[in-house]
């Protein structure tokens, strides 16, 4: 038997062992620690949902589920450290409206399609903001509002450009015609600081930070950008009541590199989904302002990442909005 023959035996010979090591250790999913990218500092929004969620699968999975923040690049380092990563399931994203659902759009070279180089798993939930003015304005609904921009000139106030604050706002003036001009700030708390001091007229901004002014009495909420009313808050309308289909939120939702191993998805979605419907965890999430949703399966978690890139990417360049 000459050599060249025997080397092509012995290849043939060792495949279907191979294949069943690797099998094996997929079907073994996890057997080691598994690390989750985060873009954000630690004690960030995201990262502390993040970190719930990673406790509560190493608790239930028996392996560490460690989180390692990666911030910078606008939370875009984190996601190329993904996209190139083994896609053995030991490697994860938990990213977010910004990174996944905006960069992409507002950013010439962010350097992934979301849609493409990573697969869905399961969304972390969405963060409504509520729009708000100073408590003695004259404005008292969303109405009032949209109709004074027909004869007045209003400030709002944002985050900075790009941001979802900002983006939330341009969705309106999208949807309703309304004339707002954009004050970016950088960061929202001076934002904040100049609505409540009267520089500006309104504002997005998350329901932690807003929800503490009202209660002070120094602002008033017109309105919330999520679709339906929030159980938390019922006499706060919807901007969908006054704008039909309006929906402006943040979110955040778990990845991995595109080809991660079937089993390994369904496991993380499986888990994360039960204890989305633990109310310890719900409630946790919810002072964050962060609302979990127990059905954002696989599948639709894919849907909801392609389709808020879709309306990101429209308004981004509805607006001209270039960084």
């Amino acid at each position: 038997m000459d050599k060249t023959r025997r080397s092509l035996l012995a290849a043939l010979g060792a495949a279907p062992f191979a294949s069943m090591a690797q099998a094996q250790s997929t079907e073994s999913w996890p057997n080691r620690a598994t690390t989750i990218v985060v873009g954000f500092p630690a004690g960030q929004t995201t990262d502390v949902v993040a970190r719930a969620f990673a406790d509560e699968l190493s608790r239930n999975l028996g392996q560490p589920f460690i989180i390692d923040n990666k911030p910078g690049a606008g939370s875009m380092l984190a996601v190329n450290t993904v996209t190139r990563a083994k896609a053995d399931g030991y490697t994860l994203l938990w990213g977010g409206s910004g990174n996944l659902g905006i960069a992409p759009y507002l950013y010439k070279n962010a350097g992934y399609d979301p849609t493409k180089d990573l697969d869905a798993i399961t969304m972390g939930g969405v963060a409504p903001m509520l729009l708000t003015v100073r408590a003695d304005s004259k404005f008292t609904t969303l109405q009032d509002l949209l109709a004074a921009t027909k004869t007045e000139n209003i400030d709002y106030g944002s985050g900075g450009a790009g941001v979802t604050n900002h983006l939330g706002m341009e969705l309106l003036k999208l949807m309703t015609g309304a004339k707002l001009m954009h004050i970016p700030y950088k960061g929202s708390v001076p934002a904040m600081n100049d609505l409540m001091g009267g520089q500006i007229q309104c504002m997005f901004d998350s329901i932690p930070s807003s929800s503490a002014q009202i209660r002070s009495g120094r602002l008033r909420a017109l309105a919330v950008s999520s679709l339906k009313r929030l159980p938390n808050f019922p006499d706060i309308p919807a901007v969908s009541e006054v704008v039909p289909d309006y929906e402006c939120v943040a979110w955040t939702a778990l990845v991995g590199p595109a080809g991660t191993p079937a089993n390994a998805k369904q496991i993380l979605s499986k888990q994360l989904l039960a204890a989305m419907q633990r109310d310890s965890l719900r409630s946790r999430l919810e002072a964050l302002g962060n609302y979990v949703d127990p059905t954002m399966t696989i599948g639709r978690t894919a849907e909801w990442i392609s389709s808020e890139g879709a309306k990101f990417k429209k308004i981004i360049q509805a607006a001209n909005i270039t960084l």
